[in-house]
């Protein structure tokens, strides 16, 4: 049987063709291998361009943590951040207290802070130590001996000095961030 087979193989003429060519075989479970390879190609790669362009849910819980927890590293980081001072340049004062008849006197020096990076602004303010000593002293001589006594006395003179200071400076030349002082004696 295995003769018969054989022979009726050879017999077959070769397709698209003289006699005596080679007969060319097509593996229609290679073309269907190929085929399959191809098209999950195809949805891998979009898969892929799904992944990283299709936004990703976000836990609104977990952005709300993220977002208090970074605003309060960047306050801790403004509160603990040290700009320039005009150490160099202490203002110094030496006033009587109002309404104690020249018998109490307040001795100060201040200094102030500024962002490092505006050098325009630490000049100009050394410029103007004059201009500032004057303001120094008709501010301090102002106060009361209850004023200057009290707990948050030297604090709350701080905050007003740094608002007159920046009400002074010219337009966007910037801004002194606090008041430091150096010397407070009541007398």
């Amino acid at each position: 049987m295995a003769d018969k087979k054989g022979k009726k193989e050879e017999e077959k003429p070769a397709e698209g063709g003289a006699e005596g060519a080679p007969e060319v075989k097509k593996e229609k479970g290679s073309n269907k291998l190929v085929l399959i390879i191809i098209l999950l190609s195809i949805v891998a790669a979009q898969a892929v361009i799904v992944y990283f362009i299709v936004p990703k849910p976000v836990n609104e819980e977990a952005r709300a943590a993220k977002l208090a927890d970074d605003s309060l590293r960047v306050a801790q980081e403004a509160a603990t951040r040290m700009g320039e001072l005009t150490d160099d340049m202490p203002i110094d004062a030496t006033v009587n207290i109002a309404g104690t008849d020249g018998e109490r006197f307040i001795k100060c020096s201040i200094i102030f802070e500024y962002d490092g990076k505006n050098r325009a602004l630490g000049d100009e303010l050394r410029r103007r130590a004059p201009k500032y000593k004057d303001m120094l002293i008709d501010y301090m001589s102002r106060l009361t001996l209850m004023e200057v006594t009290e707990p948050q006395a030297r604090e709350k003179i701080s905050k007003d000095l740094v608002r007159l200071i920046n009400n002074s400076l010219p337009p966007r030349m910037g801004e002194i961030s606090n008041v430091f002082f150096r010397e407070f004696i009541i007398q």
